[in-house]
């Protein structure tokens, strides 16, 4: 094993908490409401919904956008503009830098003995700030983001990306790890590299990874 890509949301940084705050953050200032969990989750779900359906290529990123903020406004019953809404909230979002407890002592353990890169669907620009402000950038050798690579996970063009990049396709020496069955497991099934499905919450599914730990402590064992 020679290079380890990490996916980022849910498995480094955690997402939930960091959408809930920049969702919150945005109503505030354009409706001056002050939302609740459940309005923030109404918000999660139709993110997850078009994010989903992004990543599928069904819609291109400006479409997904807009939607999840037009969606939620009438959801809502406010009126703002969901272009404006969402150019804030993703403003916002890059300062969301929130890591999970175990991640700092794993990255410091296994930078000292693999190539790490960052494999994230999203947004450049919010992806990398998060990684600056959250101070881990200085473990990856690379990013790799779906806006640059032209490509989202689980799409076999997102790994070959990253191949070619590194001028090695030699798919043993590669490890994905990742929270999502459907994206990070999946794309390393499809191109034959190893999957570690990193479970936090008990989720089930019938993407069968390599391996499946509940905490990144684990990852010891392992690499």
């Amino acid at each position: 094993m020679k290079y380890i890509l990490f996916d980022l949301d849910g498995t480094l940084l955690d997402f939930t908490t960091g959408e809930k705050n920049a969702f919150s953050d945005t109503i505030k200032h354009f409706s001056n409401y002050l939302v609740n969990d459940n309005e923030c989750d109404e918000f999660s779900k139709i993110n997850e919904y078009y994010f989903n359906e992004y990543s599928k290529g069904n819609m291109d990123r400006k479409t997904f956008h807009y939607h999840r903020f037009d969606e939620i406004k009438k959801y809502l019953k406010l009126a703002f503009d969901p272009v404006k809404a969402n150019e804030y909230y993703v403003n916002s979002l890059k300062y969301q830098a929130i890591l999970y407890d175990d991640v700092i002592d794993i990255l410091d353990y296994l930078s000292k003995k693999y190539l790490l890169f960052a494999a994230s669907n999203g947004q450049t620009i919010v992806q990398v700030k998060r990684l600056e402000t959250a101070g881990i950038d200085k473990y990856f050798k690379k990013y790799y983001i779906s806006e640059d690579v032209g490509y989202n996970k689980p799409n076999e063009g997102f790994f070959n990306y990253i191949f070619n990049d590194l001028n090695d396709n030699k798919k043993d020496e590669y490890v994905i790890i990742g929270d999502r069955l459907d994206t990070d497991i999946l794309g390393g099934i499809n191109v034959g590299i190893k999957t570690i499905y990193l479970n936090r919450f008990n989720k089930s599914g019938s993407i069968k990874p390599d391996y499946e730990i509940k905490s990144l402590n684990k990852l010891k064992k392992i690499l």
